[in-house]
């Protein structure tokens, strides 16, 4: 997500360990925030690559 949620572009692909990020992970994926940085930490930023990662777990 962007430092701005409500911008678009590039920035929607990545994902960071911002609060708001992670609480979107949380939700989305429905995980606890210690796998959402789990997955973050081993994925890397790519947003797709993160999900995937949560969903083989």
């Amino acid at each position: 997500m962007a430092d701005n949620p409500k911008k678009k572009g590039r920035d929607s692909e990545l994902v960071s360990e911002q609060e708001h990020e992670v609480a979107y992970l949380m939700r989305t994926a429905k995980v606890t925030r210690q796998k959402a940085l789990k997955a973050i930490r081993e994925a890397g930023p790519s947003r797709e690559k993160v999900m995937e990662y949560l969903g083989k777990q």
